[in-house]
């Protein structure tokens, strides 16, 4: 009987063929030592990429992640990101990932399917997950997308989140209104498709809506205090653009920015614009 991982690789293989994937790849663990106590993992990430129809060429790298649960997956995303950022990985492309059974997360191994769509390669291009995790930067643009062409109640409204340390962030930070988010035992989270409505709802209130690194929201309707006076950005973009490129320029946070006057998104990073949805 052939092996399991033999099986999948074959079965990724007719996949990619099936859908007209332009990548496969595989991610597997390089073995440490037996008692390393790192909360890192190392993996090999080798990219099958499709130069001519049936011929592809092969690209290899090593990187790490974080150990797993038993039961959870490599956080294939993040390392698709990583592809993007080395220019491995193209706008556009589709992709066939195949996991390794030898992770040992409680599978015998996964086969996944990816786009590059243009969010996502922006993301990957601009680094914009080197310190929050991809889902949770995908969740943000994609509600801020939404708040900008939807509005609220026949009208369009502006809004910010700004996603990083509330201990770093707190200095710059005042509450506006009460917080909706406060005290709660289970703090809600961006991910969850069930709170978009209630996101949205809050988007009304003048202020930002604060997010940790888990995609805890832990604030709506705060308001950024910080100096911009001496603040490198674009001119025409109001208060809210500024204080966030600030903010963003003074931390490790990222801004994702609604904009009132036409609903157009913007990424702010390290002071300026990188993205615009």
């Amino acid at each position: 009987m052939k092996k399991i991982d033999e099986i999948i690789g074959a079965a990724a293989t007719k996949i990619a063929r099936d859908i007209k994937a332009d990548n496969i790849v595989t991610v597997e663990k390089i073995e440490k030592e037996e008692y390393d106590d790192s909360d890192k993992i190392n993996i090999k990430v080798s990219i099958f990429k499709q130069t001519v129809p049936g011929i592809f060429k092969k690209i290899e790298y090593q990187t790490e992640t974080k150990k797993l649960e038993y039961g959870s997956i490599v956080p294939i995303k993040t390392v698709l990101l990583e592809a993007i950022n080395k220019s491995h990985l193209k706008k556009g492309e589709k992709i066939v990932c195949v996991q390794d059974p030898n992770i040992g997360a409680g599978y015998q191994g996964l086969i996944l399917i990816f786009d590059v769509d243009e969010i996502f390669f922006k993301i990957g291009q601009q680094k914009l997950s080197e310190f929050i995790g991809s889902e949770i930067i995908e969740a943000v643009i994609n509600i801020a997308k939404e708040i900008g062409e939807e509005g609220r109640e026949g009208r369009k409204i502006g809004t910010a989140f700004i996603v990083g340390d509330p201990q770093e962030l707190n200095k710059h930070l005042k509450q506006m209104i009460i917080n909706p988010f406060y005290n709660l035992t289970d703090k809600p989270k961006i991910t969850d498709p069930d709170l978009k409505e209630t996101i949205k709802n809050f988007a009304q209130l003048d202020g930002a809506f604060i997010v940790n690194h888990e995609g805890e929201i832990i604030s709506a309707g705060t308001y950024i205090d910080i100096d911009t006076a001496d603040l490198d950005f674009p001119d025409g973009f109001g208060t809210k653009h500024r204080s966030c490129a600030a903010l963003t320029k003074q931390t490790n946070a990222i801004a994702v920015v609604v904009s009132e006057s036409g609903g157009k998104v913007r990424v702010l990073k390290q002071g300026r614009i990188s993205v615009k949805v």
